[in-house]
């Protein structure tokens, strides 16, 4: 369905080396071993998180018109506040702005597309 969101969060111009490494190419002596290993942890979750939301939607849409409609919508919905509020968190915690900037353009627009899916869900009864 051409509908979804089908890309990873960490396609081939987005991985996590080019997180890590930023704009500069070479990652930072101050960054700390824990940091990097908190911040691979959190872009974990958000990848799972993501999935997970793009199961949900597709679970949702094609249930519309059954009984069923109401509690897969009320489970997408979940799963895609879910992964909005990991992501917002991620972006708070990273160091720099460089980074947040970084994270932005690579996954903000599959992020905004996740909500806009579910924006295009009917409403209940409609």
């Amino acid at each position: 369905m051409n509908r979804y969101v089908r890309l990873s969060l960490f396609t081939k111009s987005f991985n996590r080396q080019n997180l890590l490494r930023g704009k500069r190419a070479v990652r930072p002596f101050s960054m700390a071993t824990t940091e990097t290993i908190d911040m691979e942890g959190s872009m974990n979750k958000i990848e799972e998180l993501f999935s997970a939301a793009k199961d949900e939607l597709e679970y949702a849409d094609e249930s519309q018109g059954s009984v069923y409609y109401h509690e897969d919508r009320t489970t997408a919905e979940k799963a895609v506040t879910d992964v909005l509020k990991a992501y917002e968190d991620f972006l708070t915690e990273l160091p720099s702005d460089d980074m947040r900037d970084v994270v932005k353009s690579k996954v903000g627009m599959k992020m905004r597309e996740l909500k806009m899916t579910f924006d295009a869900l009917p409403e209940e009864g409609h």
